[in-house]
């Protein structure tokens, strides 16, 4: 019987834990454990949440399963084993009852209980309600999980909404700090210097006052002697010598502090205000051929035919009509604007210094490109992956363009009213310029080109 208990516990370890039988054709997955490859494949075609081990259910993958050849085996020669089967059922022998030690398959165990117990039919009822309820219980559990999954999903996604809104509300607070810190500063400057102002007149005056009483009391004095002895004609000339200080200039300078103070003081914010308004200049060397740059390199347009005796570049767009800024960026925040005017059609935004620029491009960060365009007049798209579509309010003369390369933003703004069209979120690891395309004159009412603007505060 010790000989046949060690079989058993042997046997335990070659059986499926689906099934419950031996090993047939077993596959091992990535967690480690082994299932016959029909019990495992049953099971993943009754479940919703994808290929999960039965036991630890840790996710594995859907592809191809591998055998284990080694159980394979081992199965085999269990079964090739004498004495493990029941010789009426060719079943495996299997110990249900440690009292009394005896094997046997499940066929006579069944037949045993139900000589012993008259199994009726509300048991066999009670034992098909039973395992439709574990299968329930099963399903649930699972519900449960995904729910668990999802919710711990979005309590991360929330935690991360509210470190983003924090850290914009610490920005926004130390830009508008510095600003009225700035006022402020202006505002205390002005005050000194109109209370400097002020002591000065008001010393003046007092000096003449000063003046004014010394002479009065001369004359006072005079004037007493007078009264007691006949003055002679001659005694009238005393009365040159006594002056009354002059007048008191314009008391405060009006001009100073009652002009237009308000634009005095913004024009003063030009060296305060970061980022300043880039002035950028057009970069004719990486420009399509039938592109044309005015001298000082701030307008682009389009021509019918190619510049005469200008041979393509590895640095020229071809076939596509755009061209780049001059300037590269490698670090740090900076803004320029472009007049766009009534064109019908353009391109503006970002490229990056590796960018294709033979053949046909596909705008994209994928490949690159951080833009925005305009088609047919009134069709506004951000060109993401795939692209998006923009509703703007009010059509823009002048687009905005905010480059942060250390926090990966680009953003684009319709600059007649700063108001927000998008913005792309990437990591930035190489140069970036400004990009832009008059896009062609073959679209009505496109042959106005696209102009920099130089903002002067």
């Amino acid at each position: 019987m010790a000989l046949a208990w060690a079989h058993v516990s042997f046997m335990e370890e070659l059986l499926c834990p689906i099934c419950l039988e031996l090993f047939s054709d077993p596959v091992i997955l990535r967690c480690g454990h082994n299932f016959c490859r029909a019990c495992v494949q049953r099971y993943w075609q009754q479940q919703a949440l994808g290929p999960r081990c039965p036991e630890c259910r840790e996710v594995t993958c859907q592809g191809p399963l591998r055998s284990n050849q080694v159980v394979q085996a081992m199965s085999e020669e269990a079964r090739s084993q004498a004495g493990l089967y029941c010789q009426q059922h060719s079943l495996r022998l299997k110990l249900f009852c440690n009292t009394d030690r005896q094997l046997m398959c499940v066929h006579c165990r069944d037949s045993l209980a139900h000589r012993e117990h008259q199994a009726s039919p509300v048991r066999e009822a009670a034992q098909v309600y039973k395992e439709q309820m574990q299968v329930k219980i099963a399903s649930i559990r699972n519900q449960v999980a995904a729910f668990t999954g999802f919710i711990h999903t979005e309590q991360d996604k929330a935690s991360e909404v509210k470190k983003g809104s924090e850290a914009l509300r610490s920005h926004m607070k130390e830009q508008f700090f510095q600003m009225h810190r700035f006022l402020q500063e202006r505002e205390d400057s002005l005050i000194r210097e109109l209370a400097e102002h002020e002591n000065s007149v008001l010393e003046l005056i007092r000096e003449n006052l000063r003046k004014a009483e010394e002479g009065r009391q001369t004359l006072d004095a005079q004037l007493k002697g007078l009264t007691e002895q006949q003055a002679q004609d001659d005694d009238i000339e005393f009365l040159k010598d006594v002056r009354l200080p002059g007048e008191t200039s314009t008391p405060l300078p009006l001009g100073l502090f009652k002009g237009p103070l308000q634009y005095k003081v913004w024009k003063e914010m030009k060296d305060f205000i970061s980022p300043v308004p880039a002035s950028l200049t057009l970069d004719p060397g990486s420009a399509h051929q039938k592109l044309v740059v005015s001298e000082d390199l701030t307008h682009v347009w389009l021509m019918d035919t190619p510049r005469l005796l200008q041979a393509s570049t590895a640095e020229m767009f071809n076939p596509c009509v755009n061209i780049l800024a001059a300037q590269g960026f490698t670090s740090g925040r900076h803004y320029w604007e472009v007049e766009v005017g009534n064109k019908t059609a353009w391109d503006l935004g970002l490229a990056r210094e590796s960018v294709q620029r033979k053949g046909m491009i596909t705008l994209s960060p994928i490949d690159g490109y951080y833009t925005i365009w305009l088609r047919n007049g009134n069709e506004y798209k951000a060109l993401e992956w795939p692209a998006v579509p923009l509703t703007l309010g009010t059509r823009p003369r002048k687009v905005g363009v905010y480059l942060d390369f250390e926090g990966g933003q680009v953003s684009f703004y319709n600059a007649d009213d700063m108001s927000h069209l998008y913005t792309f979120r990437d990591t930035f690891t190489e140069r970036v310029f400004p990009y832009f395309s008059p896009y062609l004159n073959s679209c009505p009412g496109n042959a106005e080109g696209l102009r920099l603007f130089s903002l002067k505060l």
